[in-house]
């Protein structure tokens, strides 16, 4: 915590200057408008659903207000062509045989659990799996206003999007169209005007990927085609099984199940806890809080630069608690990952050596599925890549001048060379690996030549996945970048969520981070710890201003996943290391509540729980590009009808009064933090934005000295 407080006048002054937020004086209670159209916090409830069967082999999901009609399997995006259909009763449910040409099968089973349903699917007598498969296809939607789309993995796009309304329009002498399909991945959420939520996911994703598609048909009237006419909602969700063969001609798909809620955020972490459980994942890791060197020196980081770094941390006092140094992408040409650069000692050993003598845990960036065409691996090993069906390399990237490669991770001598690595690199003493173009390793088998073209792309990478998490150890901290999320649970600690950010505020870039951390929260230490990407505090080498800065800082902060910076600690400032050590996370995951989402379009708001403190911390930050005049009720945000309002940073708290309503007006992105109590008790000036308390913290640490 700061070595000396700044004076109450000259807070007060910094409130005024806009640092962060300005607070609009609060007239009377009764004055101030109704903040959204929030009702409140509401307790989750699970709600029923049922499944009705028809006689043509159609089946209808009913489930409140939202509803299903005319479902019915499909593969490769059409209806099957049916001979004859069996219905009857199951053990848990309703059961359905679909016979099929050629004598093959299809049978579904429509099950019945408290607070949920599922749909099971077997196939029989087929030589080869379908591409894709949807035993839940053509599905007209009803009740359904807006959706929730989960992207496959890092960047997304995820988030609650509405269902698009068709308008009028003359076309003149061109087709134009207004049709529209959606992917979404691991979670699907369709959603009532009433905020009902459908959830569909399946619970075991190590061999297919499970997908889901809400898309419309629609038609035009009049001269021009300039009428929209009637417009139908359709909805799909399946596996990719890529046409492998199926072995004894016959196979058991995973269920797909389908939770409804009362509220979109509860019914999503409701279904992702059920697919944590059943994938067993690693939640319980303590909080990483670490540094890495990418955003700070890129791939021109050397061993010189990095003992000068842990001079730097040497000299801080009181010290940082941080966990982990982490080496990226800077010591090697890609794909020698075992013969490092002029820049490094012989081996990495050196530098891991470096870094644990300190305390630290010594964490490297690897990237398992990528070869550079100057490394000796891709000229001495030409086999090992993924070809296209000409028996042609394929090209991914092309980055600093260099054409890069994919691994075939279903190739032996692939696996075993990938297990070396990682297994000398434990030898070496590193326990913290973060693994980059995991995506790389998930090639549809279908278009593509590789060693092994019986098993799925998932099941391939997952194998992979099983053989670095063997190599590394069960106590090693695993860090995943640039993957897909699915496959991975149960494997990584960390999850890299969204795109890579920059030192300057960009739609792709700070804005993808703003959309991905808020839209994937609901997992946030249920699959992983979420990783927003790093932090910028330093002034150097940065577009942003002191306000946007803060802005990310707090946000990482407050949300419960990871927390790291690149910035050389030994640059910033007195008030920049006291921003830093205010983010100092929980050991314990524990995560932020998002109490707005799906309410509110504009700005973010996540609120954390201290329970010991009986108080909230309430973060609301302007991610927009216009300034924007709200009101938010202690209720919607707290539970609470009436809170003690401070206002709350690293430099001080400031008494706001007892309130249940509060007017916020704030520039584009800018932030306000609060801490919102029970009693009239201002926050500990030692406390984080987590909720340790950092002096005692240090002084049971032996870091005050």
């Amino acid at each position: 915590m700061p070595s000396k407080r700044i004076e109450r006048r000259s807070f007060i002054k910094l409130l005024a200057a806009g640092v962060g937020a300005s607070l609009m004086p609060i007239r009377s209670l009764a004055d101030l408008s109704v903040a959204s159209e929030a009702p409140g916090p509401v307790k989750f409830k699970l709600g029923r659903s049922e499944w009705i069967l028809h006689n043509d082999g159609t089946f209808d999901l009913i489930s409140g207000a939202i509803r299903l009609r005319n479902c019915r399997p499909t593969i490769d995006g059409q209806s099957i062509f049916v001979q004859n259909t069996f219905m009857g009763d199951s053990p848990k449910g309703k059961r359905i045989i679909y016979e099929l040409a050629g004598n093959s099968f299809v049978m579904l089973d429509l099950k019945i659990f408290n607070g949920s349903v599922s749909i099971g699917i077997e196939l029989s007598n087929m030589s080869r799996a379908p591409f894709y498969l949807a035993p839940l296809g053509e599905a007209r939607v009803e009740g359904v206003d807006r959706f929730f789309k989960q992207g496959i993995g890092q960047g997304g796009p995820s988030g609650i999007y509405d269902i698009p309304t068709p308008t009028a329009e003359d076309w003149g002498n061109t087709a134009g169209e207004q049709a529209w399909s959606y992917d979404s991945y691991l979670t699907t959420g369709l959603l009532s005007p009433e905020n009902e939520t459908l959830a569909f996911a399946a619970y075991d994703h190590y061999d297919f990927t499970q997908k889901s598609t809400i898309y419309n048909r629609p038609h035009r009237k009049g001269l021009y085609d300039r009428y929209p006419d009637k417009e139908e909602i359709y909805f799909e969700t399946g596996f990719v099984m890529e046409n492998i063969p199926l072995k004894n001609e016959f196979i058991k798909l995973p269920d797909i199940y389908i939770v409804k809620g009362n509220t979109p955020f509860d019914t999503l972490q409701h279904i992702a806890w059920n697919i944590s459980e059943n994938m067993v994942a690693r939640k319980d890791t303590k909080t990483s809080y670490h540094w890495n060197s990418w955003y700070e020196y890129q791939q021109h980081f050397s061993f010189d630069q990095l003992k000068e770094v842990l001079q730097g941390f040497d000299e801080l006092k009181p010290k940082i608690p941080l966990q982990t140094i982490q080496i990226d992408d800077c010591y090697c040409v890609l794909g020698d990952w075992l013969e490092t650069n002029e820049r490094w000692p012989r081996t990495m050993e050196d530098a891991a050596r470096e870094i644990f003598q300190r305390g630290y845990r010594a964490g490297i960036w690897v990237a398992p599925f990528v070869v550079d065409e100057n490394s000796k691996l891709f000229k001495s090993h030409p086999n090992w890549i993924i070809r296209d069906l000409d028996g042609e390399p394929i090209l991914q990237h092309n980055f600093r001048e260099s054409n890069l490669y994919a691994l075939d991770g279903s190739h032996p001598e692939v696996q075993k060379y990938i297990a070396r690595v990682f297994r000398t690199f434990r030898k070496m003493g590193f326990t913290f690996y973060k693994t980059a173009y995991l995506e790389w390793g998930l090639k549809d088998s279908y278009n593509i030549r590789r060693y092994d073209r019986d098993k799925t792309s998932v099941q391939i990478l997952v194998d992979v996945m099983k053989i670095i998490r063997e190599e590394i150890g069960a106590g090693a901290y695993w860090m995943a970048s640039n993957a897909p999320f699915a496959p991975l649970i149960g494997f990584v600690d960390g999850m890299r969520i969204s795109a890579n950010v920059d030192a300057d505020w960009t739609p792709g870039g700070i804005g993808n981070m703003f959309q991905e951390s808020y839209n994937c929260q609901y997992f946030n230490n249920v699959f992983w710890q979420n990783d927003p990407d790093t932090i910028f505090l330093r002034n150097v080498n940065n577009n942003m201003s002191d306000a946007e800065n803060r802005s990310i800082a707090l946000w990482d902060g407050i949300l419960g996943g990871t927390v790291n910076t690149s910035d050389r600690f030994s640059t910033l400032t007195e008030a920049q290391l006291d921003l830093w050590r205010f983010l100092q996370p929980q050991d314990r995951p524990q995560s932020a509540l998002i109490p707005l989402w799906s309410y509110d379009a504009v700005g973010k708001v996540a609120v954390r729980r201290y329970k010991s403190e009986k108080a909230w911390g309430i973060l609301i930050v302007n991610d927009t590009d216009e300034a924007f005049d709200k009101t938010y009720r202690m209720e919607d945000l707290t539970g609470e009808s009436k809170c003690w309002i401070f206002r709350w940073g690293p430099e001080e708290s400031m008494s706001l009064g007892q309130m249940s309503d509060i007017q916020i007006k704030l520039d584009s992105h800018e932030s306000i933090l609060l801490y919102a109590a029970e009693n009239n008790d201002a926050p500990a000036s030692d406390l984080s934005i987590s909720g340790v308390k950092l002096d005692k913290y240090l002084k049971k640490h032996n870091m005050l000295e």
